[in-house]
């Protein structure tokens, strides 16, 4: 089987958005980047009538099919997102800064409810907030190539 590219920026993409309740596959044949729902693979596993379903979700109900069926390993399960935790990421930020006053006033943010959004407010606050994403999208490419690389799966940048 030839393996083609798979678009990192995609990979990172999906892992940024990190919708709930959504699984994604790469067609390794294609380098298609397959996102699927919880409910249209249930669909799939209970062979539930496609006319039960809208137009629009029968695609994905037959594409959730082809991957349930693979036997060719056409498909690679990238469940890399479920193993992202932006929080241990910002913790990680956090200890990068050398400004003691900076550093003190993020990991006070960062504690109870309401964390991300006085994060968010305080990075910009402290004009670090174009730092802070430059290091979270590196970091997530990181983690996709590590993980491209483990289960042989070739990328473009």
């Amino acid at each position: 089987m030839v393996k083609v590219l798979v678009s990192l920026d995609q990979l990172v993409s999906e892992i940024e958005i990190g919708i709930e309740d959504t699984f994604t596959y790469i067609d390794v044949t294609t380098g298609e980047v397959i996102t699927l729902t919880r409910e249209e693979i249930r669909a799939a596993e209970d062979e539930q009538p496609l006319e039960n379903f809208p137009e629009w979700q029968r695609e994905n109900i037959q594409r959730a099919i082809c991957i349930l069926e693979d036997e060719q390993e056409k498909y690679a399960d990238f469940t890399l997102k479920n193993d992202y935790n932006e929080y241990e990421l910002i913790e990680e930020f956090i200890s990068t800064l050398e400004d003691e006053e900076m550093n003190e006033a993020l990991n006070t943010a960062i504690i109870g409810k309401g964390a991300f959004r006085r994060f968010k407010d305080k990075i910009i606050q402290f004009g670090i907030d174009k730092q802070w994403y430059t290091y979270k999208e590196n970091k997530i490419k990181e983690l996709v190539i590590e993980w491209c690389i483990e289960h042989d799966i070739e990328f473009q940048k």
